[in-house]
C-alpha cells in the first residue's frame, strides 16, 4: 500500500509539472519593405507565423529589431531591410 501511494504521488507530480517542460525559443527572420514601418510589420508577421506554425504562442512584447538598413539605390522597390527576433513559447 505504501508503494502505490508513492507511485501515485510521482504520477501526480509529473502531470502537474508538464507545463514546466515547455520551451521558450528565440526566432529570427528578415524582411524588406517600402519604408521602415512596412519592413518592421513584415518581419513581425513572419515571426508570428513561424511561431504559430510550430504550435507556439508568440510573445509580441519581446520583438526586437536586430539589424536595419536602407538601400541608397532609389530604383529598389523595397529599399528597407530589417532583421528581427521574437520569443516563442513552444508546448
Amino acid at each position: 500500500m505504501h508503494r502505490s501511494h508513492q507511485i501515485a504521488l510521482a504520477g501526480f507530480l509529473l502531470a502537474v509539472a508538464q507545463p514546466a517542460w515547455a520551451e521558450i525559443v528565440n526566432l529570427t527572420n528578415s524582411a524588406e519593405g517600402e519604408n521602415k514601418d512596412k519592413g518592421v510589420a513584415a518581419v513581425k508577421q513572419k515571426l508570428v507565423a513561424a511561431c504559430t506554425e510550430r504550435s507556439g504562442k508568440p510573445d509580441a512584447a519581446s520583438f526586437e529589431i536586430v539589424f536595419e538598413k536602407t538601400s541608397p539605390n532609389p530604383d529598389v522597390p523595397k529599399p528597407y531591410y530589417v532583421d528581427g527576433k521574437m520569443k516563442c513559447d513552444l508546448p
